[in-house]
């Protein structure tokens, strides 16, 4: 879903920025083990600022970033054209942006080195699609490393947002094949810094179907 007003207002805050480079980026990006000339995704690319930091922390081929909404496309665009002071020595021109919905995207199977999202899934009702959509474009071994919020049942729907509890979320991405390799809970607050690994299923026998993994011995229906 697309964001209100007031988001949009927050996204594009100083305040935000900040607390995106200085506190999430480090959990993200750092001590992923990427090797250089990796293709990037971004779900949900705001005001631009995520793929930057991406270039910043990684030595990328391309970086991709996606969002539903043309007018954050549009507005990602205008920030890394001019880039604010800390990112001027970052690359902008291996940056794209496209307007996608990102449980439907329209890269190939096994297309990126890595996927990124920083508290985008509780925006997006149709999250669980979304897991599934960035297991499907991630090469085999491929990482997904997101910081995202988790909120109650009494959240749903308020705000533009949807609840999400680590429960769920846990059992989405292990139902589609990832295997978690951190899932950090922050003390005071409540969201959580993932990293999930895309599985080499031909060693184990078993197939995905549908965004499931079937595991050897079972029926794919």
């Amino acid at each position: 879903m697309k964001m209100t007003r007031i988001e949009k207002f927050f996204v594009r805050s100083p305040l935000r920025l900040y607390f995106q480079r200085k506190f999430e980026a480090p959990w993200v990006l750092s001590n992923l083990n990427i090797g250089s000339g990796c293709v990037c995704l971004e779900i949900g690319c705001g005001h631009g600022a995520g793929a930057l930091l991406i270039n910043q922390y990684l030595d990328c081929k391309r970086v991709i970033g996606v969002d539903i909404d043309p007018d954050m496309i549009e507005g990602a665009k205008r920030y890394i054209s001019r880039p604010p002071r800390w990112a001027r020595d970052i690359r902008t021109d291996n940056i794209d942006f496209i307007c996608q919905d990102a449980a439907k995207l329209s890269f190939p199977d096994c297309y990126f080195d890595a996927a990124f999202l920083f508290g985008v899934l509780d925006h997006i009702t149709e999250w669980r699609g979304v897991v599934a959509e960035v297991f499907r474009v991630l090469k085999v071994g491929g990482m997904f490393s997101f910081e995202e919020f988790l909120l109650g049942e009494s959240s749903r729907n308020r705000w533009g947002h949807v609840s999400i509890g680590e429960a769920e979320l846990r059992d989405a991405l292990e139902t589609v094949g990832y295997s978690i390799q951190s899932f950090e809970m922050m003390k005071r607050l409540p969201r959580c810094f993932v990293r999930a690994v895309k599985d080499d299923y031909s060693s184990k026998g078993g197939v995905v179907e549908w965004g499931k993994y079937i595991y050897p011995g079972e029926g794919v229906t």
